[in-house]
């Protein structure tokens, strides 16, 4: 795996061998996702799994936010800085946050994160906020929209983990091309982020749209 540490690496390895013995786990389009360089994955979000799918899916290591309290738990303290994870404070506007993901993009590392800012307690994809298209006219990085299927049958995993009905599944994207500017307008935020829904939308099957 290129430019991982050996316990993102381990974990990577796990993930996708779990992911595949109790879920059917697939994916399609990872080879659309750019090998190198800063990236954004934008995703519907519909279980804690996702991130997991998600990252399983690719053979380069791909930062998430994680909510700030679990980074004082034990062991979880270790391995999430590991892991590329960056705390966040849920229900603010964690400006340290967003700068952690600007300085992984930066580096040429990729980026998850789910533009409804929350799960969907339906499955139907909600409207996305406009914190992507601010991070991506901020480094120019291209954004690639990522459909996850089944993860919201799959967790918890004590109720369906002999009986899923369906895989999980991971379909990546077309990447959308985002220039860097210094200054963007309201505008040029919402047409991106309407944009990024929309190719989203068409990965997604009709009952999560």
């Amino acid at each position: 795996m290129k430019e991982a540490n050996p316990v993102y690496r381990a974990a990577w390895h796990l993930a996708r061998f779990l992911l595949h013995l109790f879920f059917g786990y697939k994916t399609e389009g990872a080879e659309r996702v750019p090998e190198e360089g800063p990236v954004i994955l934008a995703a519907n979000h519909l279980s804690i799994l996702d991130p997991i799918a998600i990252g399983a899916g690719l053979k380069r290591p791909v930062s998430f936010f994680a909510r700030a309290d679990v980074f004082q738990l034990p062991i979880l303290s270790w391995l999430l800085p590991r892991l590329y994870a960056i705390p966040v404070e849920r229900g603010k506007g964690d400006l340290s946050a967003i700068k952690g993901a600007i300085r992984r993009l930066e580096a040429g590392l990729a980026f998850g994160i789910f533009p409804e800012g929350t799960r969907s307690r339906t499955g139907r994809l909600q409207p996305f906020k406009t914190g992507v298209a601010a991070i991506a006219f901020r480094t120019g990085a291209p954004i690639v929209p990522v459909a996850v299927i089944g993860t919201e049958e799959a967790w918890p995993v004590g109720r369906k983990l002999f009986r899923l009905r369906r895989p999980i599944r991971v379909v990546y994207g077309e990447p959308i091309p985002v220039p860097k500017k210094g200054r963007v307008e309201h505008q040029e935020l919402e047409n991106l982020t309407r944009l990024i829904e929309a190719r989203l939308r068409e990965l997604l099957p009709p009952r999560y749209r």
